[in-house]
Parts: C-alpha cells; sequence; structure tokens
C-alpha cells in the first residue's frame, strides 16, 4: 500500500524535526492515510549526517530480527525526490507526554520488557533515545513504536549507556545469535557504509556478551522471557 497507493495531497510544512519531512496523503480507502516522506540524503562522512537510507536501514534490521518496534517503512520516489515513507501512527501518544501524565499500563513487567527490548535495538543502531518523543504507545494495547533512525548507524563500536537493556524475548536472543554477519551485511549493505556495517557487527557481539552474561549472573529465566 505504502509503494503503490495514490497520493492525494502532500504538507510539506506540517512535520516537525531537522530532516524537514513532508506528511503525505494517501489514497485507497474509506480516509486518506498519512505518512512521513524524508528525503535528505546527507550520508556519513559528510558533516551533520542525516539520510533516510538510514530510515530503511532500520527498518529491515527490525524486520531481519523479527521485530515490531518501527512503523512500515518503505523506499519510494515523489516528486521526483527518492526517500522513505513511513506510516504515520495513529492513536498514539509519546513517551513524553506519558511521562507527564503519569500514565501506565496494567502489564508493567511487559511495558518495561517493551522498553528493554527498545534499548537493545538502539543499541545495535547506535541511536540513543535523546528525544522521549521518538518513543510513540499506542493508547489501547500499550504497543510500543520506535521512530526517527535518520541519524543512526555512527560507526562506533560501543554500546550506549543512555539506551539500557537487561531482557530481551527468548526468539530476539536466538535471532541475534543465529543470524550471520554476512547476512546482516547482505540485508543492510544496501543502505550502509561498509564502515557502518562493520560497527554494527562489533556492536552486536557486544550486545549478545552482555545478555550472556547477565545469564550466567542471574539465570536464563530472569533474561530471557516469552512474549
Amino acid at each position: 500500500m505504502l509503494r503503490t497507493a495514490p497520493i492525494i495531497t502532500i504538507a510539506k510544512q506540517e512535520a516537525s524535526g531537522r530532516t524537514n519531512a513532508w506528511i503525505v496523503y494517501l489514497g485507497g480507502g474509506e480516509e486518506a492515510n498519512r505518512a512521513i516522506f524524508k528525503y535528505v540524503n546527507r550520508p556519513r562522512p559528510k558533516m551533520l549526517p542525516s539520510s533516510y537510507r538510514y530510515e530503511l536501514a532500520a527498518y529491515e534490521l527490525n524486520k531481519l530480527l523479527g521485530l515490531e518496534l518501527i512503523p512500515a517503512t518503505v523506499e519510494r520516489t515523489i516528486e521526483g525526490r527518492p526517500g522513505s515513507l513511513q506510516c504515520y501512527c495513529r492513536d498514539v501518544i509519546t513517551e513524553a507526554s506519558r511521562r507527564r501524565k503519569n500514565l501506565a499500563p496494567e502489564n508493567t513487567s511487559g511495558f518495561q520488557d517493551a522498553f528493554s527490548e527498545l534499548g537493545l535495538f538502539e543499541n545495535l543502531t547506535n541511536n540513543p533515545r535523546e528525544d522521549a518523543s521518538d518513543i510513540l504507545i499506542n493508547t489501547t494495547d500499550w504497543k510500543v513504536w520506535r521512530v526517527d533512525f535518520s541519524e543512526a548507524f555512527a560507526p562506533d563500536p560501543v554500546l550506549l549507556p543512555e539506551s539500557p537493556f537487561s531482557r530481551c524475548a527468548r526468539k530476539l536472543y536466538q535471532k541475534l545469535r543465529e543470524t550471520t554477519d554476512a547476512e546482516f551485511s547482505g540485508r543492510l549493505g544496501l543502505y550502509l557504509g561498509e564502515e557502518e556495517v562493520r560497527s554494527l557487527l562489533v556492536r552486536k557481539r557486544l550486545i549478545l556478551d552482555r545478555l550472556e552474561s547477565l545469564i550466567r549472573d542471574k539465570g536464563e529465566a530472569s533474561v530471557l522471557f516469552e512474549p
């Protein structure tokens, strides 16, 4: 639908942020569906790197690991500009708003687990949660989404202290262990530079080392959960 739906209108000044994103209204149903279009392409090693290709890489990594942290995102050309087009999340509040309103779900442990997995993914993409407005939470089922990866994948082979994680789903742990470096490189090399991919693979190993250390210290049942 994102790739082929007809474009009804484009709002070029409505979206906030540094990427000059457009809000695109797509047809094909009873009402227009909003999507976010990013077209800035200033990849590393350029100064102040920001690129829609990092958005696409993050979504592909999200799919490779069997996660559903990022709304559907595709590559599409609009008005002659190639870019990333991402579904606009409905019925959500930002994490910043949730904190201000002191809201919490009944299932707090599941909510905390979702944030732990989010922290793991932020480490993998090297995209810290500097702005809690980039974390979106569905107001019905408390599903956690993460948006804005246009500056992700800086080639730093270290983990992020500001994005902690201590648990993850067993299936995510298995995916990290079983997916080969060649699979990561083949999938993400379409969007990332060689150094960005190499650093991501180092961070993957550091994440596995931390999880395995936690399993040794606390036991598997305390670190790996079933969704």
